[in-house]
């Protein structure tokens, strides 16, 4: 069927009508997190960390009485003792002062807080500490917890042994306005610079304007099938839809230099440390995520820094990410953020401190969560969706043709003569290799292939080109395309992943 630029046009104003509703109807359906039920915390000793929170709360217009110093700290790990002395008391002492009611407190008059963020140079970790005049053995703590997630009990009383039950965790709401919510979201604004730090507070103010659009990268294959599963839930929510996910599937991480598309949005991946692949501090092919960005790496020691460059989470706030997370000292695999869920919370219009309180299975442990709690990447003004947008095109076109490929690919086909074309072969041809149709992915990534104009895209297509025909049993095909890809761009910037790429198809 093809119609005219006016017909097309008609029917993409309708769909982008229904669309924005859709959204809008998603977003009242779910308690959105306020300005006032937010508490800043921050470091009164650190003009950075004082700076970043009188910004964040005049652009957020959060109360000036929810904003709160901490004295007496630095950023290394404190003792439990100066964590009571140094942290809770004073959160206490001051949230009674002001009127603040606290999710695990007594309950009273004033203010109830569902978030909390913590701004920089506030301690990562409390010590893990003897019991019994004993530390437990094998690195695994006990009593030891990241300042976040300890803090997302205050006021309540708990033992210390290992970790709690969020009760929360997998829930499809949190309580509506005016009930009680007995854990606290806890997030921090904090990096490896200045500049990572400012980009965590501006970019989700800015990009709520127009929504995250964008690629989902998915990196499983981790040696775990629990891990696996969440990696694979995001997966399997986006496939049969119009969300473009690209999945790495094999048990390796993403090569060095693998050349990622420049749209992606969101990443999650497992399992590697250091940070690797295009992510890593020896990348050449300079990757970096779109504005606004998510990225989560799952390891138990994704977060034992934010500063060094090596950590996940500072590897991927270097890239541009403005979210992510991770945990400061090995958590167990049941223990961390479920990212399946948090992204499923996300979608549907949740705030990242909504999302990630549902998606975190405890309290008082060890994961951080790093990013703005107010930021909803997913619901945003019908009027301010950028009009031109591929994603936004293909998400129309989606909706329109009822997800079905065999209505699709005329539209694809169409396409592949404007500007556009070449990224709507690609998301098509993922589509069909999350539908097992290799043979007709393999005839659309060679249309990308032949129409993309850029090194980084051409390449890209060409491996996951070669991964399709050795997955078809084609190998000496597959074999000869990573000798041309050799050949044109062996002295690329992206030469580690090709030479990766072709060992993994030399060896079957």
């Amino acid at each position: 069927m093809r119609l005219t630029s006016f017909g097309r046009c008609a029917i993409i104003m309708r769909m982008k009508r229904l669309l924005f509703a859709l959204l809008l109807m998603l977003g009242c359906l779910v308690h959105a997190l306020e300005p006032v039920e937010v508490v800043v915390v921050y470091n009164a000793d650190s003009a950075l960390s004082r700076e970043t929170a009188e910004t964040y709360c005049r652009l957020r217009s959060i109360p000036e009485t929810n904003l709160i110093p901490l004295y007496g700290l630095g950023r290394g790990d404190i003792s439990r003792a100066d964590y009571d002395a140094k942290v809770k008391l004073p959160l206490m002492a001051l949230g009674k002062s002001r009127g603040i009611v606290w999710p695990a407190g007594v309950q009273g008059g004033g203010t109830q807080v569902r978030a909390m963020v913590l701004m920089p140079d506030l301690p990562l970790r409390i010590k893990e500490e003897p019991v019994n005049g004993k530390l437990p053995g094998n690195g695994i703590p006990v009593n030891g917890a990241a300042l976040d997630s300890e803090l997302m009990l205050l006021g309540a009383e708990y033992p210390l042994a290992k970790h709690g039950a969020n009760p929360y965790y997998g829930k499809e709401a949190l309580p509506a306005a005016g009930e009680r919510q007995v854990v606290m979201s806890v997030c921090r604004i904090d990096g490896p610079n200045k500049e990572c730090i400012a980009r965590m507070i501006h970019d989700p103010i800015s990009v709520e304007r127009t929504g995250l659009w964008g690629w989902i990268v998915v990196d499983s294959g981790g040696p775990y099938k629990a891990g696996d599963d969440m990696m694979t839930g995001v997966v399997d929510f986006c496939k049969g839809g119009a969300i473009p996910v690209f999945h790495e599937s094999s048990k390796a991480t993403l090569a060095n230099d693998f050349p990622l598309m420049p749209e992606t949005s969101l990443y999650f991946g497992w399992y590697a440390n250091p940070a690797n692949g295009p992510f890593g501090k020896e990348a050449k092919g300079g990757f970096r995520f779109v504005k606004g960005a998510l990225a989560f790496h799952l390891h138990s020691y994704s977060a034992t820094s934010l500063y060094d460059g090596n950590s996940w989470v500072s590897a991927l706030l270097n890239r541009g990410a403005c979210v992510t997370a991770g945990n400061v000292s090995e958590p167990f695999l049941g223990a961390c953020i479920n990212y399946s869920v948090l992204f499923r919370r996300l979608i549907v219009g949740y705030s990242l401190g909504e999302a990630a309180l549902m998606a975190s299975p405890t309290v008082s442990w060890q994961c951080i969560v790093l990013g703005d709690p107010l930021y909803r990447p997913y619901t945003h003004k019908a009027k301010d969706v950028p009009q031109k947008n591929d994603f936004v095109m293909w998400l129309v076109l989606n909706r329109q043709h009822h997800y079905s490929i065999e209505r699709l690919e005329p539209e694809v086909q169409e396409a592949l003569s404007r500007p556009h074309g070449a990224h709507f072969a690609e998301m098509f041809a993922w589509r069909l290799i999350h539908d097992n149709a290799l043979e007709k992915a393999e005839k659309y990534l060679r249309l990308a292939q032949e129409r993309y104009t850029a090194t980084r895209d051409k390449l890209r297509v060409s491996l996951i080109l070669a991964a399709v025909l050795n997955a078809r049993g084609e190998t000496e095909t597959a074999k000869n395309l990573m000798q041309q890809v050799q050949q044109k761009y062996g002295k690329s910037p992206y030469a580690a992943a090709i030479q990766k790429s072709a060992a993994a198809i030399m060896r079957k």
